[in-house]
């Protein structure tokens, strides 16, 4: 159904009739999982007293996004949405290294955690411990990869995804965000 507006046709009570979200778990491993990302962020900026709890947020956002990939493999997601062949290829290009990050983000932080001998603390619900005999130069090399590659993979990455999301909701007006919502 369309209507009129001063002599402009609008959709917007179509589309909001067709919104398809994503389901409920699909949008809180979505969001939880940002607010994780956000969080380990914060808490390595505030210094080394907070490495652990960093070290902790970070596991949990790996199981987090293990889970997440379970449920998006087990569940349907909305239709997709009309768009040109590239910017569908683009749209899954992105999501697949946004979770090749999200994994080797927090990997590489606990294998560099763990080769150099020092344990992760989850909250003081359980420990894993490093490893007996540490590896100093691999647990280097591997930090190097965190904060370096990693990072600045995930947070491309994440702002493309932003800035894609913006782009259908504001210029294309396709209401996209009401599916993560």
């Amino acid at each position: 159904m369309t209507y009129f507006f001063g002599g402009v046709m609008t959709q917007l009570a179509t589309n909001a009739m067709q919104i398809q979200k994503y389901n409920l778990a699909a949008r809180l491993f979505h969001w939880v999982g940002a607010l994780l990302i956000v969080t380990a962020w914060f808490l390595v900026e505030q210094g080394e007293d907070f490495i652990g709890l960093h070290k902790a947020v970070g596991f949990s956002f790996l199981i987090w996004t293990l889970l997440r990939l379970i449920n998006r493999v087990v569940s349907k997601a909305p239709a997709a949405l009309p768009m040109p062949a590239w910017q569908t290829a683009i749209s899954h290009l992105t999501h697949l290294a946004l979770y090749v990050a999200m994994i080797g983000m927090p990997v590489t932080g606990f294998l560099s955690a763990y080769f150099g001998g020092y344990g992760v603390d989850v909250f003081g619900i359980f420990q894993i411990a490093g490893a007996a005999e540490a590896n100093r130069d691999l647990a280097r090399t591997l930090m190097g990869v965190h904060r370096g590659l990693m990072w600045n993979a995930l947070l491309a990455l994440v702002v493309l995804h932003i800035g894609a999301a913006l782009y259908h909701q504001f210029v294309k007006k396709d209401n996209l965000l009401a599916r993560m919502r």
